[in-house]
């Protein structure tokens, strides 16, 4: 038996993405939260400590207040990868399982004073060092965990709905322009795909998303850290779809 309603399939498949809770139990994701403030070396109480970069952080962008941390393995953060949270993968998917991820990929942002708006959408697989083919793709789904509570204008994600299916109609309308995923994703704004919607997720909610779909971070101005988990594994699989460092490639089922 799935995990997942009718409903929740169906707005997967023709918005491109499905934002859940219910997957990741209250106390788990609660450890979780707390395990990422002694990873990050800030004191919640203390906004003064959340200025400086964590020793952990393989990148730190203090104009963006962005730090990304690698190949995390701390057993709290690796407990929200629920039974639950595979199963919802593997529905998604139309698979009967998936293999687990081995660790976890961080980007948390801290707030920073700036003007906020919502960002144009971009797609997933960007990086030149890399330069991932658009077919058939680094990825078939990609899914962001949680571990805060994200007001509005917190850093939450801007998605837009059904632009999966724009997108991929102008990759397949020229292939060999569109060879690459960064050719295509610089055609973006040749495309209407709507409005974006800003998403507020609460702590353990996961957000999946379909191949070749419109999204955006967005800044946060809020009063408190966003704290956002995507997984990692060393498998040949991953690291030959979608490497990330020497060691680990992010997780693609």
């Amino acid at each position: 038996m799935g995990v997942l309603t009718q409903e929740q399939h169906l707005q997967f498949e023709t918005e491109g993405y499905l934002l859940t809770s219910g997957l990741i139990p209250d106390d788990i994701s609660e450890r979780a939260e707390k395990v990422m403030w002694r990873l990050m070396e800030m004191d919640p109480s203390d906004p003064a400590t959340w200025e400086h970069k964590p020793d952990l952080a393989a990148q730190f962008q203090p104009m963006s207040g962005l730090s990304v941390l690698n190949g995390i393995q701390d057993p709290d953060i690796m407990s929200c990868v629920t039974s639950e949270y595979l199963k919802a993968t593997a529905d998604l998917l139309g698979e009967e399982s998936v293999h687990p991820p081995e660790s976890a990929h961080m980007q948390n942002k801290v707030p920073i004073e700036t003007q906020w708006s919502l960002p144009k959408a971009h797609i997933d697989g960007l990086p030149k060092e890399h330069m991932h083919k658009t077919f058939p793709g680094p990825y078939r789904i990609a899914s962001l965990v949680f571990l805060n509570d994200i007001d509005h204008k917190g850093g939450g994600t801007a998605v837009f709905p059904g632009s999966h299916r724009k997108i991929m109609e102008l990759a397949k309308s020229d292939v060999k322009k569109y060879e690459y995923i960064i050719s295509l994703n610089r055609d973006l704004p040749t495309l209407d795909l709507g409005e974006a919607v800003e998403l507020t997720p609460r702590r353990g909610d996961v957000l999946f998303f379909t191949y070749c779909f419109g999204h955006i971070g967005t800044a946060n101005v809020g009063n408190t850290p966003r704290w956002m988990v995507r997984y990692m594994c060393s498998c040949k699989s991953c690291q030959t779809k979608w490497p990330k460092t020497d060691k680990w490639g992010l997780w693609t089922p």
